[in-house]
Formats: C-alpha cells, sequence, structure tokens
C-alpha cells in the first residue's frame, strides 16, 4: 500500500514530484556529509529531532523554536568534554528532507532518522532531544531497523523540549515513551513552567535550559537613533486586525507586521524600530529580541509563560482589553527620551535577569552532568 500511494502522489501532484527529484539529491549528499563528519565506530549518540521543510518550497521553516533547538544542538558539539557523545540533528522519518537551515546562521547539516541504524551500528547509548510537538509521530515513524537498533541500546534517553507548555503531551503519553526507553526528561525554555508543580504532573525530572537569546546578541539603538516604527508579530489572533485598526489613529507611528524575512534581515529590523507588539505568547522572541535591541515591548500577560514580575511592567497588559484601550496613550506618553529611556532600561533588565548567554551554556552543561533543576 505505501508503494502504490507514493506512485499515485507522484502522478497526481507536480509537488510531489519537484519533492522526488529534490530529495534524491539531498539523500546523496546526506550520506556523503555523514560518512565525512561521523565515526561509524561512534559508540554515543546525542541526537537532535527538528522539523522538516516545507513540502511545496523545500525551504526550512523559521521559528523561534527550530532555531533554539540549533542552538541548543551547537553548544551541545561544543561540549563533547562533558557528555562523550558525538551530537547530530535528524528529521523524523516521515517529514521533508533538508540538507542545512538557509533561514539563519548556524553550521549543523541535517540528516534523516534512517540514517541513524544503518551508520551507527556499534551504538550503544542514545539522548534524543525530542520538542514536544513531535513527541506523539516519534515513534510511530520508527521503522522496524530503527526499533531493532534501540532494543539493541544500554541506554535510550528521551528529553522532551518543553519550548511551549500549551504544546506539551499528557503525561499519560510521556509515560508510555517508558515502552521503549530507559529515561525521560523534560528541559524548559521558560522558567515559568520549571517548577515542582509540573515535575510531579510530568514524573520525570525537570531541567531548564532558558533559550538562546541574550543581550549581547543585538544591535542596540537608543531612542534618538530609532524610527517610529512599531514591528508586530506574525501570530495569528482573533483580535488583531482590531488592535492594528486602532494603531492606524495615530499620525507618523508605521506599523509593520513581520514576515518573509531570513533572520539578519529581521534583527536589523528591529534594531530600527522603537516599538513592538507581540500576539503570541507575550514572553517570546518578539518582545525579547526588539526589547534587547533598545524598543519598548506591548503585550497581554499570560501567566502559562510570564513569571510574576512582568505583570508590573506597564506595557504588559493584563487583557487584549486593556492593551487596546491604552496602547496608543503610552505609546505618546513614552514617546520622549526621558521617559522611553528609563522604561525601556526597566524591560530590559528584567529580561536580562533571564536570559544569559554565559547561564544558557551553564545550563546546557549542567543537564550532561546530570545536575537537573528540579530532580
Amino acid at each position: 500500500m505505501p508503494v502504490i500511494k507514493s506512485v499515485y502522489r507522484l502522478c497526481r501532484y507536480r509537488n510531489e514530484r519537484k519533492k522526488f527529484v529534490r530529495e534524491f539529491s539531498i539523500r546523496k549528499k546526506q550520506d556523503t556529509e555523514l560518512a565525512s563528519r561521523y565515526e561509524s565506530e561512534t559508540g554515543k549518540l546525542i541526537v537532535f529531532i527538528v522539523p522538516g521543510s516545507d513540502w511545496a518550497t523545500g525551504k526550512d521553516k523559521i521559528s523561534g523554536g527550530t532555531m533554539s533547538i540549533v542552538s541548543i544542538c551547537e553548544e551541545s558539539a561544543q561540549m563533547k568534554n562533558i557528555h562523550g557523545a558525538a551530537t547530530i540533528m535528524c528529521t523524523l522519518n516521515r517529514d521533508h528532507l533538508l540538507l542545512r537551515h538557509k533561514m539563519f546562521d548556524n553550521n549543523t547539516p541535517v540528516f534523516r532518522f534512517n540514517q541513524l541504524e544503518k551508520y551507527f551500528d556499534n551504538c550503544h547509548e542514545v539522548l534524543f532531544h525530542l520538542p514536544e510537538f513531535l513527541v506523539k509521530e516519534f515513534y510511530p515513524s520508527l521503522t522496524s531497523g530503527d526499533k531493532r537498533w534501540l532494543d539493541r541500546m544500554d541506554m535510550v534517553h528521551i528529553n522532551i523540549m518543553n519550548q511551549n507548555i500549551q504544546l506539551m503531551p499528557a503525561p499519560s503519553i510521556i509515560n508510555s515513551l517508558l515502552d521503549f526507553s530507559d529515561k525521560i526528561t523534560v528541559t524548559t525554555a521558560h522558567q515559568k513552567y520549571c517548577s515542582v508543580n509540573f515535575r510531579k504532573q510530568y514524573n520525570v525530572p525537570i531541567h531548564k535550559l532558558s533559550v538562546w537569546i541574550s543581550p549581547e546578541q543585538y544591535v542596540f539603538r537608543s531612542w534618538e537613533e530609532k524610527e517610529n516604527l512599531l514591528v508586530v508579530s506574525p501570530d495569528k489572533h482573533p483580535r488583531k486586525e482590531e488592535v492594528l485598526q486602532e494603531l492606524q489613529k495615530m499620525e507618523g507611528l508605521k506599523v509593520q507586521i513581520i514576515q518573509n524575512l531570513t533572520y539578519q534581515q529581521y534583527k536589523e529590523l528591529v534594531s530600527r524600530a522603537k516599538w513592538s507588539l507581540t500576539f503570541g505568547e507575550g514572553l517570546d522572541g518578539y518582545l525579547i529580541e526588539p526589547v534587547f535591541s533598545g524598543a519598548v515591548g506591548f503585550a497581554v500577560y499570560n501567566e502559562d509563560f510570564f513569571t510574576p514580575d512582568f505583570a508590573d511592567l506597564k506595557t504588559v497588559y493584563p487583557s487584549m482589553d486593556a492593551l487596546k484601550q491604552r496602547i496608543l496613550y503610552d505609546i505618546r506618553s513614552l514617546d520622549n527620551k526621558d521617559e522611553f529611556t528609563a522604561y525601556q532600561q526597566n524591560q530590559f533588565e528584567l529580561c536580562a535577569k533571564y536570559y544569559s548567554k554565559e547561564q544558557y551554556r551553564k545550563n546546557i552543561a549542567l543537564f550532561y552532568s546530570g545536575q537537573y533543576t528540579i530532580q
């Protein structure tokens, strides 16, 4: 049946034919790169799972979550003295292939999962870093060869990367991973859900990794250097349009939704922006990165992501109603050098309290040493 279905799709869909040709080339390059980068005798592996490419275009999908996984992978590769393993990045078997992420700077190739059991036949210990939204898909995606490979392992450790608490699978699904693994942990991107309550709920150790965002990575511009530009996250929201219409009432304010940009283009844009507005998680890159670039960020308080100290910020509103009612007034009141600078520094320092490159690297090292935040 799978063969018949594949033939049908090739005949039926032009994009499927383009994908077939594209992925034939990718497979050859992946096989060559795997042999040139890794020893087949490798005994320990750390495998990062990332989503595949877009079916129609073959391009990688830029997102904060994917960038975070790639960053943690690259940091992990530099810590072999701690974990003693080779580090590799893969897509699941059923996903569309890509060779590299091209929408942001990185040095990490992407392989396909079924290369692992064919190439690393002497591996006896494996750690999978699995994003939360792919947990359900992981085991069903395995081939019989993959399962035999895992059965031979002395240790299979699955770490669920909890980058968005709203996407976490149910505890029962997490517990089901013990049917084919020896150890489960959860790492978090946010302080808010690295807690004793979640440790009890999931019944596995929890460790805060944080994310790759930190102040020194951005071009900071002062109030005088900024354009009267408000950048808006691309997130969908049922009340987004009415808020954007409200913003149009302010003369001289330019509003730009962030879309169709590489990461470097995005960073350049937010360095020029005086204001930012996120319709996403609230405590996300569309708030933090502009703040680290010298902007004032606007958001609605989301208790799943924000720690309580963010609720004291005047531009982090208790509801979407409050945001709509107050955002123009707050922009006007803050749009002078003294008020803007003082408030922006307050936002900056609060974000920097939780997002530090030094602490981020330390957290990763502690994870591989088995020193989890909540055992």
